[in-house]
């Protein structure tokens, strides 16, 4: 498999085989496929934001599509894409997404300024940034760079700093509003 799908899916396999026994997770597997939420979609008042890739393999589009029109008011995002997880493949269309149902401005970048400004990462920055709001790990982003991990953890760091924020959520939805797009400084 290209990019980071492969990696991301033995990452989530560690993860599952850490947390439980091979017992209790056969158990919440079963009570997933025994869960019935159909009778509570119309008490749902909550506005609700359902996001589904079109050739998701893991749970056909039109279930998607029918959850969507039976809550009340919900929104249906229709994602390009095969893969069940959010944030495998197109990580930026999930933030988009998000953001613009929640309110947000995800159209237009902040107008570039000349010098360097607070925010203004470099072009390697950018690169890192754009890396994060696809989904991939330091690992991956050392890896598609040819640079070590450590100098990847660095980058981040010094974006987290020139952006003030704290987390890669954070990156990536500066990213998905387009921010990328502004002057990129040497």
């Amino acid at each position: 498999m290209a990019g980071p799908v492969a990696p991301s899916k033995a990452h989530f396999a560690r993860l599952q085989r850490g947390s439980a026994s091979a017992k209790v997770a056969a158990e919440l597997l079963a009570q997933c496929y025994e869960i019935e939420v159909e009778q509570s979609l119309d008490s749902v008042a909550a506005p609700t934001l359902v996001l589904h890739r079109r050739d998701d393999r893991a749970i056909p589009y039109r279930l998607g599509r029918d959850l969507a029109a039976r809550i009340r008011g919900a929104q249906l995002v229709s994602l390009a894409g095969r893969n069940h997880l959010p944030y495998v493949g197109d990580g930026a269309a999930v933030v988009r997404a998000i953001l613009a149902f929640l309110g947000g401005s995800v159209s237009a970048p902040p107008p570039a300024t000349s010098g360097r400004p607070e925010g203004l990462l470099t072009a390697r920055q950018l690169q890192v940034a754009a890396l994060v709001a696809e989904g991939f790990t330091n690992r991956q982003i050392a890896e598609r760079l040819g640079i070590q991990e450590r100098s990847a953890e660095g980058h981040l760091e010094r974006i987290r700093q020139r952006l003030g924020v704290t987390s890669r959520a954070q990156i990536a939805a500066w990213w998905a509003r387009g921010v990328q797009e502004t002057e990129v400084s040497g």
